[in-house]
């Protein structure tokens, strides 16, 4: 009786993540964003016997000054980086499907809108605002990606 009532909370623990990260996936909301570049893990040297090193972080490679948009965790997110100040930065809000993956596999990203009152400082540094990959897109064509009237293309995954 003991096992039959703990193999039912499993399963109702097993719908319960299910049905969450069927959600965190259809969210057109950011997800994070922060100053600085997007990092991915690189393969760590010298694993210890026995035990797994801890994989080191390297920042992504983007071009200075302009708006990027790369895929992470294999395709599961989309980070876009502005440029700007670090007191006023270009934040995404909010993405949405332009066109599905059998019409063109494009987005768009809203930026919140800085206030008109805002004192900003005049320096120039990248901010990131990830996304999870929209479904009815795929990694598998070059995605387009409006931000703020500017079209980037990221490369197939």
């Amino acid at each position: 009786m003991e096992q039959r009532l703990r193999v039912r909370h499993v399963g109702a623990l097993l719908v319960v993540l299910g049905a969450l990260s069927l959600s965190g996936c259809a969210s057109n909301t950011a997800i994070e964003d922060f100053p600085g570049l997007p990092v991915v893990p690189v393969a760590a040297e010298g694993a210890e016997e026995g035990g797994e090193a801890e994989p080191e972080l390297e920042e992504i490679e983007v071009t200075e000054g302009e708006t990027s948009a790369v895929y992470l965790d294999n395709g599961d997110r989309l980070a876009v980086v502005t440029w700007g100040s670090s007191t006023c930065p270009l934040v995404g809000s909010s993405i949405s499907v332009v066109e599905d993956a059998n019409s063109g596999n494009s987005v768009r990203v809203e930026v919140e809108e800085i206030a008109a009152d805002a004192v900003c400082t005049s320096d120039f540094v990248p901010h990131t605002t990830v996304f999870g990959t929209p479904e009815n897109t795929t990694t598998t064509k070059p995605l387009n990606v409006d931000v703020n009237g500017e079209e980037i293309v990221v490369p197939v995954k």
